[in-house]
């Protein structure tokens, strides 16, 4: 996945975070693609939870700032996707997730995609409403 304008907020430090993410979870699927044992897929996953959980805490700041009306319902998909994250994270760190390097890719692309413009762009939407 990578950076789009049509995927901005028009707020700077929210898509500057999203290019960040962009740009670690490139990282980590190379380093998959690459061969990563199981450890360091964990600390890989664990890298990328870190970003998300302060990324989504950052974005929540701004969302109260702008007064977004979905806040309440913006959170609570945060926990839910969090809570997938952490998941996949476990099922990995017990070897119980069989999946490929490119499912892996897959799963954690659209679950960043989809969050971004399913639910992101409802600040651009907020910020230039008429």
């Amino acid at each position: 996945m990578t950076w789009k304008e049509s995927l901005s907020t028009d707020v700077t430090s929210v898509d500057r975070q999203h290019q960040e993410l962009m740009a670690a979870a490139q990282d980590f699927f190379t380093r998959i693609h690459d061969g990563l044992s199981r450890g360091e897929m964990v600390v890989g996953l664990d890298r990328l939870i870190d970003l998300v959980a302060d990324h989504f805490d950052h974005e929540e700041r701004v969302m109260r700032n702008i007064a977004l009306p979905s806040l309440a319902t913006h959170t609570h998909l945060h926990r839910g996707l969090l809570e997938e994250i952490r998941e996949f994270r476990e099922e990995t760190a017990m070897g119980m997730n069989e999946r490929s390097p490119a499912d892996i890719e897959h799963f954690l692309n659209v679950w960043l995609y989809r969050h971004i413009v399913e639910e992101d762009l409802k600040i651009f939407q907020h910020l230039n409403r008429i």
